[in-house]
Parts: structure tokens; C-alpha cells; sequence
């Protein structure tokens, strides 16, 4: 299992080494995308989890909520 510190930096840092494949590497359209792809892992994985605890402060009595 992933440590919660390293598990709640994770998205940030799929945003962060995205960005910096496509500003910093000179690959071409590969490493754009590759970089493209890795952002929009990171704000994702962000909007995923935000939408999640948001339901779990709304109805905190459901089942499917397991934290």
C-alpha cells in the first residue's frame, strides 16, 4: 500500500513531469503528447478524487463510501 503523503502528491506530480515533457524535451510530437497525456492524468486523477470526497461529505452514510 502507498503512504497517504506520497498517494495525495501523486496527481501533482503526473501535472508536473507532464508539463515539464512538453515544455523541456525536444522529442517532437511524442513527447508532447506523452506530456499531454500525463497532465491530464494528473487533473483527472484530481477532479476524480475531489468529486468523491465531496459525495462522501454530502451523504456520508452510504454504503459504497469505504475510507
Amino acid at each position: 500500500m502507498i503512504p497517504k503523503p506520497v498517494y495525495e502528491l501523486l496527481p501533482y506530480f503526473y501535472l508536473c513531469v507532464g508539463i515539464a515533457a512538453m515544455l523541456l524535451l525536444e522529442g517532437g510530437v511524442m513527447s508532447f503528447v506523452s506530456g499531454l497525456l500525463m497532465s491530464i492524468t494528473g487533473v483527472l486523477v484530481l477532479w476524480l478524487r475531489r468529486n468523491h470526497r465531496q459525495a462522501a461529505r454530502l451523504f456520508p452514510d452510504q454504503e459504497w463510501q469505504a475510507e
